[in-house]
């Protein structure tokens, strides 16, 4: 009887310890879920001390702090040698462009690159262009393009155009110009054409990264993450690439990251990174 009564109580301990087990792996699963909602893991991993210092500038939206973006007026959009920044003879017909692929919402323009693209987005398949150029016939070297993540309005927090790094000068191939700190510095300009705005971003940062998703692990809107995602480029384009300090984009400002790939490292992008600083109407 003893032996028996010894037998029933191993096997309730046997199961307590299992339901305790069970709870505390649970817990484990809740908290891993939770960094990886906060973009903590994944290729560039972020620390909770990244996370913290983030949050303090997020945090003062959250306690009614109103943060503006910087705004620079046409007139301020000047070189050193008081030349107009605004390109000059510059004529965009989106609505044209349509007719011939409704895909077609946007125009890329960065004069001293030499990318001149038009910015397509297809609503079925989120890597069609990966594959199809901007008239929509199959090429290798692909067309310019956002993801279906992205709204068409350039009104998300951070939106990404993706374009390849092909060999013929098309596409993002001289997008590595950005790399060069003379050039970096003395043509920080990109033009992005739409039906009725001309948007003017100002580049502040350049630099090689891993190739996560970026709105994936970010998201468009979430502004904790916005801050989380603007820390990290300011360490990892530290290490190894250009940055520009003077024109970081606040909690409100929209930002522009162009990516492509590096050649000979098929799992690296070059990003190409700008904060939104005039709209003007068309």
């Amino acid at each position: 009887m003893s032996r028996r009564r010894g037998g029933d109580g191993m096997s309730t301990g046997v199961l307590i310890a299992l339901v305790v087990i069970a709870t505390l792996l649970c817990a484990a699963l809740a908290v891993v879920m939770y960094m990886d909602k906060k973009g903590m893991l994944g290729g560039d991993a972020q620390d909770a001390a990244v996370a913290d210092e983030a949050g303090e500038e997020a945090g003062a939206a959250g306690n009614g702090q109103d943060v503006e973006p910087a705004v620079v007026t046409e007139d301020q959009l000047q070189a050193s040698n008081g030349s107009s920044l605004i390109p000059d003879n510059k004529d965009v017909d989106i609505a044209a462009l349509r007719t011939k692929n409704p895909d077609i919402y946007a125009w890329l323009y960065i004069p001293e690159a030499g990318i001149d693209e038009p910015v397509l987005q297809n609503s079925e398949d989120i890597n069609y262009y990966v594959t199809h150029n901007a008239d929509g016939q199959s090429d290798e070297n692909g067309a310019v393009f956002t993801q279906m993540l992205n709204s068409k309005d350039f009104n998300d927090n951070l939106t990404v155009i993706y374009g390849h790094n092909s060999d013929d000068d098309k596409g993002f191939s001289n997008l590595k110009v950005f790399g060069d700190p003379e050039y970096f510095d003395e043509y920080p300009y990109i033009y992005v054409y739409t039906q009725d705005k001309l948007l003017v971003y100002q580049t502040f940062a350049a630099y090689e990264s891993d190739d996560k998703l970026i709105i994936m692990f970010y998201g468009t809107q979430d502004n904790e993450l916005y801050q989380i995602y603007l820390s990290n480029i300011e360490q990892y384009a530290g290490l190894s690439g250009r940055l520009n300090k003077n024109i970081w984009p606040g909690a409100y400002d929209k930002t522009l990251t162009l990516s492509t790939g590096v050649s000979g490292k098929e799992d690296r992008r070059f990003l190409v990174q700008a904060k939104l600083v005039e709209t003007i109407d068309r």
